[in-house]
């Protein structure tokens, strides 16, 4: 806004400040806000159960790459509830510290294909009849849950 006019008028320099501050914000307390972005779609699916007696149990984890694109590598990371303990694990290099378990791929099962899947397994001690892991993350990416 060019000023240079009101020179004189030092008072209508404040109004006019004033009417554009108020202008302003007025638009944009008017403005629709834009819409929140969609979350990201999950980049993998996992399927989890497990068999077993109120002494231990196995479980099985299918992990299903739903990225569109092919997944070169994986790490899965999960917690197993309280009372749950990991034994051993097939398929994958397993590590737990605590209840949180990490399996990494094996060479021959690294990469999956968009659409496909690969399995695990463990054996683990504790209660069938547990509780599930809160949730399942491929690669540090929030995993969508259900039935294997």
């Amino acid at each position: 806004m060019d000023l240079s006019r009101y020179h004189k008028h030092g008072e209508c320099i404040v109004m006019h400040r004033s009417m554009a501050l108020v202008a302003g914000l007025a638009a944009a307390l008017l403005t629709p806000s834009a819409p929140a972005a969609a979350a990201d779609p999950a980049v993998c699916h996992v399927g989890y159960v497990t068999n077993g007696d109120s002494w231990s149990f196995n479980g099985q984890i299918t992990i299903t790459n739903t990225s569109g694109l092919t997944l070169y590598g994986w790490t899965l990371r999960f917690a197993l509830p309280a009372g749950q303990t990991l034994r051993s694990g097939w398929e994958a290099t397993f590590t737990v510290t605590g209840q949180e378990v990490t399996a990494k791929s094996l060479a021959y099962n690294s990469d999956v294909l968009s659409g496909k899947s690969v399995s695990v397994g463990f054996h683990a001690s504790g209660d069938v009849k547990g509780p599930y892991p809160a949730e399942f993350r491929i690669n540090d990416n929030l995993c969508t849950t259900g039935p294997a």
